[in-house]
């Protein structure tokens, strides 16, 4: 595999500033990202606070279901004992969802194997997933190709209520039937039908949005040995009991701090990632299976529109007895993850970067500092269809995130049109309303009431041109189809949807193109944190 590597494109505003200057974030950061930052995060850390027995149990339970690999056994032995962890998460995305949830693990798993090496220490892969997320609609579809356009394919079964993704099961005729149809759209290959018998096995034991990720990753990434957890899996709920209840306790200061900060990061041109409230609880109460976010008021912790009011005594009750009602918003989720884990960096995206910059002082109330927050790899996959077209059109890359393909789309247009069928439909618009205007001072003259049946009339003869015109135009375009689906392919291939591949696609595509070995292979690569994106060529 070839790889080039581009300064990171489509970023936002902080994200360019997080890659290129972070010192000048140190307010709302306790490190930067590199090697110093790392070295003093293990040096300067307690690491032995953490309920190491009890949390790799929750793990070790909760990954029976999927099959523990010797590597993950390992890593849970190393856990057990004096193993730090590299950490990062994402929602339970169909499929596993967009790339960006593939090139996350790979940074973790990454990060995990140079800081083993650097520090000489037993340095843990650990991937958390959002199963406690309720927002089905963002992750209940994929995007495949139909007709030559992208289309969002979307799970049919509507998400009547809010569930969280780990409650939230898929009907098995629907489910099948949906699959059926995603894999209709693959091209078939040497590896189709073995992806769709792997795929379709999954779900034989694992119905929910949740689990059906995690038995995808696993099947990926336990030769790797990462280790996985869902957020709403009860247990680990449970060993979080004592830190729920440190939540409820400050809850007033915790949302006034967070406040503060994210102001301070809006004055900095930042924007508000997290939109919090000063009267934010940031945390959600859970009942059959639905998160309700709750708010304090007159000393109450309430959801007005579900009747839902606990008093702090009632809260801390249900934090200490029964944990599983409770669930991390946004804000206590990073907390959540430093309090459980060991952490030496967490991994992060541009979003999640963002709202993590509003934490600082957050983390200072309970005595902890954030870890060190590594920009997750940003990968582009260009496969050798693609290199072929780049290639013909000698355009890299970057020509085609930077609008190239598209101008040269537009240029090869205009030049193989033939403007003298433009220009008589104009000559023709022209000289029709210049005759009715005649038509119509005539009548007037002669006060004749005719005007607006003329005016009718010339609308109709300038529809029926417009007619033509697009007539012409359709036929024209359809003789160069061809030449122009070239054009067309490459911006669906590296830009679909106006941005990264990374955001739209799922490795679905390219697993069917090459097979399972494609992760291996992507593994292989010798990657650098540095804020780079990265273009790797198969």
């Amino acid at each position: 595999m070839r790889v080039e590597k581009y300064t990171q494109p489509f970023a936002s505003s902080f994200y360019k500033r997080y890659l290129e200057d972070t010192g000048s974030l140190s307010s709302f950061f306790h490190y930067e990202w590199n090697q110093k930052a790392l070295n003093t995060r293990f040096q300067e850390t307690d690491f032995s606070n953490h309920k190491r027995s009890e949390l790799v149990n929750v793990l070790t339970n909760y990954m029976n279901k999927f099959g523990i690999s010797a590597k993950s056994a390992l890593h849970l032995e190393e856990l057990g004992n004096n193993g730090i962890v590299v950490i990062g998460g994402q929602q339970a995305g169909f499929l596993s969802g967009p790339l960006y949830s593939i090139h996350k693990a790979i940074s973790v798993i990454t990060l995990a194997k140079q800081q083993r090496e650097l520090l000489g220490v037993p340095v843990i892969p650990v991937f958390w997933i959002a199963g406690e997320d309720h927002d089905i609609d963002e992750i209940n579809h994929v995007y495949i190709e139909r007709g030559r356009k992208l289309q969002k394919a979307v799970y049919p079964e509507p998400s009547r209520i809010k569930k969280m993704a780990s409650e939230t099961t898929f009907d098995t005729n629907l489910i099948n039937a949906y699959l059926e149809e995603i894999f209709r759209s693959l091209p078939e290959t040497l590896y189709t039908k073995e992806l769709f018998r792997k795929v379709t096995s999954f779900l034989e034991k694992n119905l929910s949005y949740s689990d059906f990720f995690a038995a995808l990753m696993n099947d990926l990434f336990q030769e790797e040995g990462l280790l996985l957890i869902d957020a709403a899996y009860e247990p680990f709920r449970k060993l979080e009991s004592e830190y729920f209840q440190q939540m409820v306790k400050n809850s007033s200061q915790l949302a006034t701090l967070v406040l503060e900060n994210e102001m301070a990061f809006e004055r900095a041109g930042f924007g508000m990632p997290i939109q919090t409230k000063e009267n934010a609880a940031n945390l959600f109460y859970v009942e059959n299976g639905e998160r309700f976010l709750l708010e304090r008021k007159d000393e109450k912790f309430v959801h007005e529109a579900k009747g839902i009011s606990f008093s702090e005594e009632e809260m801390l009750n249900i934090a200490k007895n029964h944990p599983e009602k409770l669930s991390n918003n946004v804000v206590t989720r990073p907390i959540m993850q430093e309090m459980v884990f060991p952490t030496l960096s967490f991994i992060g995206g541009p979003g999640e970067i963002a709202y993590w910059g509003t934490l600082k002082t957050a983390f200072e109330l309970f005595d902890m500092k954030m870890p060190v927050i590594m920009p997750r790899l940003s990968i582009s996959i260009v496969n050798s269809k693609t290199q072929n077209l780049l290639e013909k059109f000698s355009f890299t890359v970057q020509d085609v995130w930077e609008g190239a393909v598209e101008n040269a789309k537009l240029q090869y247009i205009n030049e193989h049109r033939n403007e003298k069928v433009t220009k008589i439909i104009e000559t023709i618009k022209e000289g029709l309303t210049e005759k009715y205007k005649d038509l119509e001072k005539l009548l007037e003259i002669e006060d004749l009431k005719l005007v607006p049946i003329v005016n009718k009339n010339l609308g109709f003869h300038e529809k029926q041109l417009n007619f033509i015109q697009n007539a012409i135009e359709d036929t024209f375009l359809g003789k160069i189809d061809a030449s122009i689906h070239r054009y067309d392919r490459l911006t669906m291939e590296l830009t679909p949807n106006g941005g990264l591949q990374e955001r739209t696609y799922s490795p679905l595509q390219l697993l069917n193109e090459v097979g399972v070995t494609l992760i291996p292979s992507l593994l292989e690569i010798p990657y650098e944190f540095t804020g780079k994106h990265h273009i790797v060529f198969i």
